[in-house]
């Protein structure tokens, strides 16, 4: 299999995937085929007791994932916390993973990838390859995954991304309702509206968007019609 044809094959249609999660998971898809693997997918942890999987070849991927949960150890965990890649021949007698090693083997996964995806400023979660037979994968095959999971990561930046410019642009609108309505009731320009937030602001010790919020939801509250 000529690795270096497929991954340029997956970096173009990448570029085509309309969304972060098409893009996670074409990452899981091209990992399985790649690493000749039964299953792969993208581990997300929320909090200690929660993980998701965004992204996985079938539903065992979670399965494998919520045994880690349950057991608070497994390469994918340790992939996140350690910030490394973890790679075993032989999941059921791995001494690192006592209790998820033979959990894993009884649903039929015996080797596994767990590789740490991440920017410089930011940790996102794991992405995990799996197979059904021993010994599959080489140190080799570690360095393919983490080429991979550098794809996965920038899915995530971008989900960031774009969530950071949704949140501002809401932001800069509700603002911009609360220096109308304080224009409008004390007869005074824009800049004069935003001075006016911003001493609120800081006299009050809360953010400038919270401040706006409630002058929109009193304006809003006000304006609806009373029932006798």
């Amino acid at each position: 299999m000529d690795v270096a044809r497929m991954l340029a094959t997956m970096a173009l249609e990448l570029e085509q995937d309309g969304t972060p999660e098409a893009m996670l998971d074409r990452v899981s898809h091209y990992a399985r085929l790649t690493l000749d693997a039964d299953d792969a997918g993208i581990m997300r942890i929320r909090s200690r007791s929660q993980v998701e999987t965004p992204a996985a070849t079938t539903p065992r991927v979670d399965d494998a994932h919520q045994l880690q949960v349950k057991f608070d150890e497994g390469p994918c965990l340790d992939a996140i916390k350690g910030r490394a890649t973890y790679l075993t021949d032989n999941v059921e007698t791995d001494p690192r993973w006592p209790q998820w090693g033979p959990a894993a083997a009884a649903i039929g996964i015996h080797s596994a990838i767990g590789v740490r995806l991440a920017t410089r400023d930011r940790g996102y979660g794991s992405l995990n390859i799996y197979a059904n037979r021993p010994s599959a994968f080489t140190d080799a095959d570690a360095e393919v995954a983490e080429l991979l999971a550098a794809h996965a990561t920038a899915a995530f930046a971008a989900a960031d991304r774009a969530e950071g410019l949704t949140t501002a642009l809401e932001s800069r609108t509700t603002i911009g309702q609360a220096q109308g309505i304080l224009m409008q009731k004390f007869d005074i320009d824009s800049d004069a509206a935003f001075q006016f937030l911003k001493r609120i602001s800081q006299h009050e010790n809360q953010r400038l968007i919270d401040v706006a919020e409630a002058i929109v939801v009193q304006r809003d509250s006000n304006a609806r019609p009373r029932s006798d």
